[in-house]
């Protein structure tokens, strides 16, 4: 039984033959034909559409089956032809296989007997078709392979830049051009919660509406962030029922929301929006990925602050220490009062490290290594400090010894 696409096209000025062969043979095996009374028409209907096969009446009134034949010739087109032949003039046939005739039928035609011809000129057929499949299919896995190695370099490359940038607004604009490039959106926007109970705030956006870019810094209204940072799972969502959740973009037709996580809490949201088209499946993965990047960067923010404000007022005492000299025992004094707030920060990181204030994820962990390390070298350039008070001669503690 014929393939569906399998298309013949019978050129034969015959009609009484043309409609027999038509209605009681090719059609019956299902075969989209179409037929042409003439060479001229035919080759009309062949640029128009080309046939998977053509059956030819070598003798025709007009342009014959050679005329034909030739004319195919001239156009490069390669279409397997069957030629009619009336019985005693095979030797016609055998010359019109010069012109790229690939097979031929005496009169009168026997329908098994042509039948039989279509499916041999389709085998090539259809074996050719299957390679140019197999062959888009092959054009097509490498497109998406390379379209995924350019988004593993843009993920490597937002990770690099989460440890060389300190500014969190620098990353965060980093980071929406990034959504935008892989997931292939039109906009995208980061939200941010300040504090645990506070309002979330636009922080950064690429492409944003007027609307949007213009509340940059404020808070904004957006029931579905509330909803996604709640669940703590990112969301994919599009068509018409998305604006019953009243995103903050509002013409968007499909969005991707994925939540930043830290320490089990959602404290931000990272955010694409199309007007027209929904996303790629695997967009979701990517923005996760992003997401995750981002909560890495407001965790090291955060961890960076609490740092400075440590190293604020150790450089403050100093300062003072500088103005008026105290003796001995009021360095060791001022050591002590220093020594104090640092245990406590160095033992709140230690919950940390040993997961009694969450799980934290091998990347979360990694940050969280370099802080307690830095700490400690803090702790013990202030306990030679107050080593020195007593009057004991101490070598400075080198950095690596933290």
């Amino acid at each position: 039984m014929a393939e569906k696409q399998d298309r013949v096209l019978i050129i034969d000025d015959d009609a009484a033959e043309r409609s027999t062969l038509v209605e009681a043979a090719l059609e019956p095996s299902g075969y989209h034909v179409e037929a042409a009374a003439d060479g001229a028409s035919g080759l009309a209907a062949i640029r128009a559409a080309a046939p998977d096969v053509l059956i030819l009446d070598l003798e025709m009134a007009g342009l014959s089956g050679h005329d034909v034949l030739a004319a195919l010739n001239a156009q490069g087109a390669d279409i397997p032809v069957i030629l009619l032949v009336d019985e005693g003039r095979e030797r016609e046939a055998l010359r019109a296989f010069r012109l790229g005739a690939r097979d031929y039928v005496v009169r009168p035609v026997r329908e098994a007997e042509l039948i039989q011809a279509v499916e041999r000129a389709l085998k090539e057929v259809r074996l050719r078709r299957e390679r140019e499949a197999l062959l888009a299919e092959v054009q097509a896995a490498a497109r998406q392979t390379e379209r995924h190695l350019h988004d593993l370099r843009t993920l490597m490359g937002i990770g690099r830049a989460i440890t060389t940038l300190r500014a969190l607004d620098n990353i965060f604009n980093a980071l929406t051009r990034a959504a935008v490039e892989v997931t292939g959106a039109e906009s995208s926007g980061f939200f941010l919660r300040e504090q645990p109970s506070g309002p979330l705030v636009l922080r950064s956006g690429y492409q944003l509406p007027d609307a949007l870019s213009k509340r940059v810094g404020e808070p904004v209204e957006d029931d579905l962030a509330a909803l996604v940072m709640a669940s703590k799972e990112t969301y994919v969502g599009s068509g018409e029922g998305l604006h019953r959740f009243s995103p903050a973009h509002s013409r968007a037709r499909a969005v991707i929301y994925a939540p930043l996580v830290v320490n089990d809490s959602a404290v931000g949201l990272l955010w694409v929006a199309n007007e027209r088209e929904p996303f790629r499946t695997h967009a979701r993965d990517l923005m996760t990925a992003l997401a995750d990047y981002a909560a890495i960067a407001v965790m090291n923010a955060r961890l960076f602050a609490a740092m400075e404000q440590r190293t604020r007022q150790l450089e403050a005492a100093a300062a003072g220490a500088k103005v008026a000299p105290p003796p001995d025992n009021r360095c060791k004094e001022l050591a002590a009062r220093l020594r104090g707030p640092l245990i406590e920060l160095l033992n709140t990181m230690n919950m940390f490290r040993t997961g009694e204030m969450g799980a934290l994820r091998q990347s979360h962990r990694a940050a969280v290594d370099v802080m307690h390390r830095q700490l400690s070298e803090v702790l013990a350039f202030v306990e030679w400090i107050e080593q020195s008070a007593d009057g004991s001669p101490q070598t400075p503690p080198s950095q690596d010894e933290g």
